[in-house]
């Protein structure tokens, strides 16, 4: 027999994702101690995407960090146990509870050069974009952010809500004045021949010590194959490869790649974090793109990254995108 819950009785080894929260909750309070309050709420994200999160509220402190339990109870179901699992979550509290540096001035003067813009699906978002200042692209949104700390890798940012912005009296074109003018400085655009990344998606864990050598040596091959190759597609993302899809909107760095390519071409939705450009004299039918950009969403995508089922033509949405940003200069 397993461990069991001290309070219900429970083998530890059987509880429901409900029961597996509720009891991490316990524990982490009990760890942190009676100055501290464990929570679990059900956060929405992109596309509505719910997720469970444990709230941990310091009472010294105003701000309550979220950790989302899914990926911990991926682990639980693998083997680790509860216990451990609460020392995990106490351990990245310890080193994430002050997500925001110190003296952040959240006024608009402090916060105007590191606001940005994010593009998500319009119709899984509307509920978000209802009371968001928003621009429409095709079946496409552009919402826009404040970064406020980018360190470890990890962007630490806020949607600016119509609440926010009338608060700082801006209005949604000063907003994408704004994000167009910061955006590109602090998420620079970044363009990479799809074999490098295949390459670096392959090549990735192969540490690993679950890996034999026969699957080591195919990676391997694989790889090489890959660099050997010229594949006539881009992946197109910024430096940090979140939220990347927004660069799109970046018309000179659109307009250098048609440039370079020296033709139109197709934008493939390959989620909120990225997209892969084809050049059209490279493509498919544009009927068989569309079908492989549907195949991938549905069997590889997140829902929570899902963009969109569509594919664009670089030559007809350049138009509907300079529009948006002349509003946003008026």
């Amino acid at each position: 027999m397993g461990l069991l819950c001290p309070n219900t009785g429970e083998n530890y080894a059987c509880l429901d994702f409900s029961r597996f929260c509720e009891e991490v909750g316990r524990l982490v309070a009990e760890q942190l101690g009676s100055d501290y309050e464990t929570g679990i709420r059900n956060v929405k994200k992109n596309n509505q995407k719910e997720f469970c999160s444990l709230t941990i509220r310091d009472g010294n402190s105003e701000v309550v960090p979220a950790i989302y339990m899914e990926s911990f109870y991926d682990s639980y179901e693998k083997g680790m146990s509860v216990p451990e699992i609460a020392k995990s979550v106490v351990r990245i509290y310890e080193e994430h509870k002050n997500p925001w540096p110190e003296g952040v001035d959240f006024t608009f003067e402090g916060t105007k050069n590191k606001i940005v813009f994010r593009m998500v699906n319009a119709e899984k978002n509307r509920e978000m974009l209802k009371r968001t200042p928003h621009f429409i692209l095709s079946d496409l949104a552009v919402y826009f952010c404040c970064i406020v700390s980018g360190d470890n890798g990890c962007l630490s940012s806020f949607v600016i809500s119509d609440d926010i912005a009338e608060s700082w009296e801006v209005k949604r074109r000063d907003l994408m004045r704004l994000a167009l003018e910061n955006t590109p400085k602090l998420l620079p655009p970044q363009l990479d021949p799809i074999e490098k990344v295949l390459v670096g998606l392959i090549l990735n864990g192969m540490d690993r010590e679950d890996l034999t050598e026969s699957e080591r040596e195919m990676r391997t091959q694989a790889a090489m194959k890959l660099e050997k190759g010229n594949l006539p597609m881009y992946v197109l993302s910024n430096d940090r490869g979140q939220y990347g899809a927004g660069t799109l909107l970046n018309i000179p760095f659109m307009d250098g790649f048609l440039n370079r390519v020296e033709e139109d071409f197709y934008i493939l939705p390959s989620s909120i974090h990225e997209l892969i450009l084809v050049p059209v004299s490279a493509a498919v039918s544009e009927d068989r793109l569309l079908q492989m950009v549907h195949e991938v969403n549905e069997r590889e995508v997140p829902e929570e990254d899902f963009l969109s089922d569509s594919v664009y033509r670089y030559g007809e949405l350049r138009d509907r995108i300079a529009a948006i940003l002349n509003e946003g200069e008026e």
